[in-house]
């Protein structure tokens, strides 16, 4: 039975770069599974903000600016969902924007991560949840299994599909843990690039995709790229592994060939499990249908979900390290042992 406590506003904002997530989730004081959704709102990224993110990527150097610049967005979002919604926020747990992410070399730096959230705000906040477990060895990534065991372990195996798709999956998740998580390739981080160019923010339902031609030859190619790679992938990666197969083609033709790509790689990697699916490519028809048609069994929720629940595991993840428990899974990030990750900082 479910038993208000403690309510905690998740905000994510990911590799796609098309705004925040927010998304206020009330726990159990005591138990983490004992939750209940209260409120979501998306917020669009401010098109100055998103240039800036571009160009502290195009740099390859952190930017103060750019960290400077997002924590005042994020401060000006927790307002506007204060304003709106009348509900008391105990914690923020704050993903902030991934712009380099390099485990081998130790490092990995999400933007706008500041204390000066939690002063402006008077509310605390758990951010920079990737660092540790980087330094500990692992990848920093995939953050989201401790989620999809706690919160929706009913399924054999939860799917992400956003600027890039990663997975979880267990014995079934909620009695046996996690048995496996990892990145699986880029999504709509090389998508949307492709519909940008034929002046669209992003391609709906994945109808460009369906009208364009599948080359063949490519598919195979980065099929095995992405087949061989162990690493958690990122923007580097795209630049160096998928951009230059891609180059030559229209941007229609690019969307066929790579929404097969990535179906056949999720298909690959998830088999025939029950699996949850979320992230905006779980509104995109055709890849859906492509995925289902090597066999996977693919469920699609209510639409909060599909668009917030990583926000929501955020917050769980944010309520874990306040509370000091273990919120990031050694084994599934390849760090040397589960452990309780974030900075706290207090108004």
């Amino acid at each position: 039975m479910y038993n208000a406590g403690f309510n905690v506003l998740g905000l994510m904002s990911g590799t796609s770069l098309d705004g925040m997530d927010a998304a206020l989730v009330a726990f159990n004081s005591e138990d983490s599974r004992d939750w209940k959704l209260l409120w979501v709102q998306f917020y669009s990224y401010p098109r100055a903000l998103k240039e800036l993110a571009q160009q502290t990527y195009e740099q390859g150097e952190k930017s103060p600016a750019f960290d400077q610049a997002f924590a005042e967005w994020t401060i000006a979002c927790v307002r506007s969902f204060s304003q709106e919604h009348d509900y008391d926020i105990h914690l923020i747990g704050h993903h902030g924007q991934t712009v380099f992410h390099n485990p081998p070399n130790k490092f990995t730096y999400q933007a706008g991560c500041l204390p000066a959230i939690a002063e402006d705000l008077g509310i605390p906040i758990v951010t920079n949840f990737r660092v540790q477990d980087v330094l500990l060895g692992g990848q920093g990534a995939p953050l989201v299994p401790m989620g999809d065991h706690l919160m929706f372990g009913e399924y054999e195996c939860c799917l992400n599909i956003g600027g890039f798709a990663n997975y979880s999956f267990g014995k079934p998740l909620l009695s046996d843990g996690i048995a496996e998580a990892r990145d699986i390739c880029p999504v709509n981080a090389v998508l949307n690039r492709q519909a940008e160019i034929l002046g669209y923010t992003y391609d709906a339902g994945g109808e460009i995709a369906a009208s364009g031609t599948v080359f063949e030859d490519k598919v195979k190619i980065l099929v095995e790229a992405i087949q061989s790679t162990e690493e958690s992938l990122g923007y580097e990666w795209i630049d160096n592994n998928i951009s230059p197969i891609l180059e030559g083609l229209s941007p229609m033709d690019a969307l066929a060939t790579y929404t097969e790509v990535v179906a056949r790689a999720v298909a690959e990697r998830i088999g025939p499990r029950k699996t949850l699916v979320t992230g905006g490519g779980a509104k995109n028809n055709h890849l859906i249908s492509q995925i289902a048609s090597f066999g996977s069994h693919l469920v699609v929720p209510r639409e909060w979900i599909i668009d917030y629940k990583e926000a929501i595991i955020f917050a769980l993840l944010a309520a874990e390290r306040f509370r000091g428990r273990p919120n990031v899974l050694g084994h599934t990030t390849g760090s040397v042992l589960s452990h309780s990750s974030g900075s706290i900082f207090y108004p």
